[in-house]
């Protein structure tokens, strides 16, 4: 048997926070020493902990000596744990990088990411466990919500140079489009859903792009989001272009009408509601 995957867990601070969009805050955590982070992989997944509303400490289980069990903390101080994408890790300052979908104070995520000020503690775990996330390739396709756009972005931002491809992203407003710079030579495509979770407009966006052969060169497809548009890009990589399994990666991060990790429900519920769907 292989050798166990270790588990860090520590205590951060919030350092600085900004809006990179309306529907995309970015917030920097600070730790006294962020070298054991250095050993995961930048757009690997990490636990973010969440105390309490009202609560602006983390509080973790305690080990007592004495009955040699974890003592875990009242429901008072008991934090929420969600899933998160580690986007970048800054060493010479101890900070870690996090981007959060924007869907205002539902969901113990995108209201702490709002809420939180400077000074305020958060709980981070992460396996200690490097990955590529993208297989070598001459071709990619990259396609993502905004809840899959922080691990796609990591792959944009280390792509070489001598890289082609297209990126598809699905946002909920124009002012939501924004650049993400690569030495790759790749093309955006950015369309607008102002309805959130309603429809496939990620995967409508992706089957209408001109892929390459395989005789032409290596290709690879990472797609991340809401459920349905991940299954039906899944099935049309397999059964309709008939891409080989190591050829695509398609990753669901939540279900619309479900209170999943990061479900961007209601994240523009003062938008007006909008048929049409616009591609740029």
């Amino acid at each position: 048997m292989g050798d166990k995957i270790k588990i860090i867990k520590e205590k951060f601070i919030l350092k600085k926070k900004e809006f990179v969009t309306p529907h995309l805050i970015r917030v920097y955590l600070e730790n006294n020493d962020v070298s054991l982070f250095e050993n995961t992989s930048l757009g690997g997944t990490c636990k973010l902990l969440f105390p309490p509303l009202g609560i602006r400490d983390i509080h973790y289980a305690e080990f007592d000596e004495d009955s040699k069990k974890w003592i875990s903390p009242s429901d008072k101080f008991k934090p929420v744990s969600r899933t998160y994408t580690l986007r970048g890790i800054d060493a010479e300052n101890n900070q870690i990088i996090i981007d959060f979908a924007n869907h205002g104070v539902n969901g113990p995520g995108s209201r702490w990411a709002n809420e939180a000020i400077v000074g305020d503690r958060i709980g981070v775990s992460m396996k200690l466990k490097k990955k590529d996330l993208v297989s070598k390739t001459d071709f990619v396709l990259l396609g993502a919500d905004l809840t899959g756009l922080p691990v796609i972005s990591t792959i944009i931002e280390t792509l070489p140079a001598h890289v082609k491809g297209i990126v598809c992203v699905e946002v909920p407003t124009e002012n939501d489009m924004h650049t993400i710079a690569s030495k790759a030579d790749l093309e955006f495509k950015w369309i607008v859903n102002p309805n959130v979770g309603k429809g496939s407009a990620l995967f409508d966006l992706i089957k209408k792009q001109k892929f390459p052969k395989r005789k032409e060169g290596k290709r690879f497809a990472y797609i991340a989001g809401e459920s349905k548009s991940v299954k039906e890009s899944k099935s049309f990589f397999k059964d309709d272009l008939e891409w080989k399994k190591d050829e695509f990666y398609c990753t669901s991060h939540w279900k619309a009408g479900k209170s999943e990790k990061n479900a961007l429900e209601d994240c523009h519920s003062k938008i007006e509601e909008e048929s049409l769907i616009k591609i740029f």
